[in-house]
């Protein structure tokens, strides 16, 4: 975060932009720092224990949270169809995993339990960027990096209270990290957050599901994921209900 916080500065200083906003919004995105960083331990710590391909699937689950977030506290009615692409993903999560629940080894339960909790975390994030944006004295790039400070803070502070270290070992980890800061985090937030006030909410779900489909991917082709046909038919039922459970009229 701390290379997005860097990248997202240099952005708007060439774009002429600043921080200034109105005070709502500006205490909003500083929520979403917050939150989004503890999404960031737990999908990092699943990412570990059961690959970025399952655990970025998981965190998609979002949209199942952001639906019954909206039910419980904006009385925002859920469809059948909710309903079923509710059903659909639990029954394609079983396929990749597999029935047996207590087979599976420890790490990877709670490797899935992370996953979820980052679609917990993920979903609040959504909610509250959306609001945040809607207002319009926001805009992208200064938004982000509104998200990116607090979001730095805490993660520094809590590695520091963990004792783990900040020294990067080698030129490759250098180049990885700025390559997530400046690549994923700052390009690619800055045109999640600019699309998202212009085109339909089903469009932009339909093509954001191209992120969990290529964490799959890359998982199976550069990290070896074993990947047979039941769990290939889980994924695409998950895509389908993901699919499914982000649309609206």
């Amino acid at each position: 975060m701390l290379f997005a916080a860097i990248s997202l500065s240099v952005l708007m200083l060439l774009r002429r932009e600043n921080l200034k906003m109105a005070q709502r919004p500006r205490l909003l995105l500083c929520l979403c720092g917050i939150i989004l960083a503890i999404d960031f331990m737990c999908w990092h710590r699943s990412i570990e224990l059961i690959g970025p391909g399952l655990s970025t699937l998981l965190g998609n689950f979002q949209v199942f949270f952001t639906a019954l977030f909206s039910w419980l506290f904006l009385k925002q009615k859920i469809s059948k169809m909710f309903i079923l692409a509710v059903i659909m993903a639990l029954c394609g999560l079983l396929f990749i995993t597999g029935v047996d629940w207590e087979s599976l080894e420890s790490g990877y339960k709670i490797g899935i339990f992370l996953g979820l909790i980052t679609a917990i975390f993920y979903s609040g994030y959504i909610m509250l960027i959306k609001t945040s944006m809607d207002d319009s004295s926001v805009n992208s790039v200064p938004a982000m990096l509104m998200v990116a400070i607090p979001s730095t803070l805490l993660l520094a502070t809590t590695t520091t209270l963990n004792g783990a270290s900040f020294a990067i070992l080698n030129s490759n980890s250098l180049f990885a990290l700025i390559g997530v800061g400046v690549i994923s985090t700052t390009i690619g937030w800055t045109l999640i957050s600019s699309a998202i006030q212009h085109i339909q909410a089903t469009v932009a779900g339909l093509i954001l599901l191209l992120q969990p489909t290529l964490a799959l991917i890359w998982d199976t082709l550069f990290f070896g994921r074993p990947t047979g046909g039941i769990e290939v038919f889980g994924i695409l039922l998950i895509l389908s209900a993901i699919y499914i459970g982000s649309y609206r009229r």
